[in-house]
């Protein structure tokens, strides 16, 4: 509220305990309590995503390492920046188009992870330590370079995010470790193999929880 801006939009009962946003959830207002059912955005457009996209929720990617950090899309480069849900290069859509045809070893289903903002796809890194890249993104053309699969749950539900061709190769944010100490803003995204880091262990969420 303009007046009151300690009042803010609540999904009622909304929360993880009482399983999630439901079709004809009431909005009300209600102090904040950091819930998921109070992280509200307002959308005008679709960026530029493509069509077939458009519909799809957008999600926030974020590690174990420091979860008020996600993945953007800056400058031609991805790394890593403090949660703004208003900020579009932070939203991504998971592109499942091929996912029935293209899965890793595993058998996990590959998808694309495409930025709102710039309509870019994530692209493999040229090998181990080098950063992901941004590549414009075509549904209509199977490109493997741009196809990523997550693992099982590896705890907690962070998964790791892994090259379709090559299992090995994991989302790494780059000195994320505690050895390094804290996330720095611009953090860039590359390729490691795993060695069980929080800085290499991701949750793909949609930015508001709904009930599936």
């Amino acid at each position: 509220m303009i007046n009151n801006i300690y009042l803010n939009f609540d999904a009622l009962d909304g929360t993880e305990e009482n399983g999630g946003i439901r079709d004809g959830a009431v909005l009300g207002l209600w102090e904040w309590h950091e819930g998921d059912n109070q992280c509200d955005f307002l959308s005008y457009s679709t960026g530029n995503l493509p069509p077939e996209l458009a519909s799809h929720r957008t999600m926030r990617i974020f590690c174990k390492a420091d979860e008020e950090y996600n993945i953007t899309a800056r400058d031609g480069a991805v790394c890593l920046a403090p949660s703004d849900p208003s900020d579009d290069c932070q939203h991504w859509v998971k592109g499942m188009r091929y996912g029935n045809e293209i899965q890793d070893e595993e058998e996990y289903p590959a998808f694309a992870l495409v930025n709102k903002a710039t309509g870019e796809a994530i692209r493999h890194s040229l090998g181990q330590g080098e950063p992901v890249r941004l590549v414009p993104y075509d549904a209509n053309e199977l490109d493997e370079s741009v196809m990523w699969t997550e693992s099982k749950d590896i705890g907690d539900g962070f998964r790791c995010i892994r090259m379709v061709s090559n299992i090995y190769l994991n989302f790494d944010a780059l000195h994320g470790d505690e050895d390094h100490g804290d996330i720095p803003d611009g953090t860039v995204i590359v390729l490691w193999e795993w060695c069980e880091g929080d800085n290499q262990s991701w949750k793909i969420r949609p930015w508001c929880k709904t009930r599936e």
